[in-house]
């Protein structure tokens, strides 16, 4: 534990702490089963982020000029390819091949839009630069 930085530090024990909290009332207290679900979740998914980002990181630093370079092209390009999935859900409803939802495609929008901006950011970072 010398070798990881506070902010790891942190990061680790608040997504144990909050597990365990998550753990506790789920045990203890007569509660609605939503809020310990959400609590162990939760301090799943902060514990295991912040056990991927450390191991992912290394010796590199979180953000320099490049990272937030190839981050902003990564999002330049996911904008881009949810124009042309806009194109697509609008061609799908004129066609009436779908029954589409405002909530869904709302919903697809988002996830598409999070998934490729880092699929694209993942690509960049491996390949070094943007050309």
């Amino acid at each position: 534990m010398e070798y990881i930085e506070k902010k790891y530090k942190y990061k680790l024990l608040m997504g144990l702490g909050i597990l365990l909290a998550g753990m506790l009332v789920a045990a203890f207290l007569e509660v609605d089963i939503l809020i310990p679900i959400v609590l162990i979740n939760t301090g799943l998914i902060v514990f295991l982020a912040t056990v991927f980002k450390l191991f992912k990181s290394g010796d590199l630093p979180d953000k320099d000029e490049r990272t937030k370079k190839l981050a902003a092209y990564g999002i330049t390009y996911s904008w881009f390819l949810t124009l042309v999935l806009i194109t697509v859900l609008i061609w799908v409803d004129y066609f009436k091949l779908l029954e589409l939802t405002a909530k869904g495609v709302l919903g697809i929008l988002l996830f598409f839009m999070i998934i490729s901006a880092n699929i694209f950011r993942w690509y960049f970072m491996r390949k070094g630069d943007v050309e």
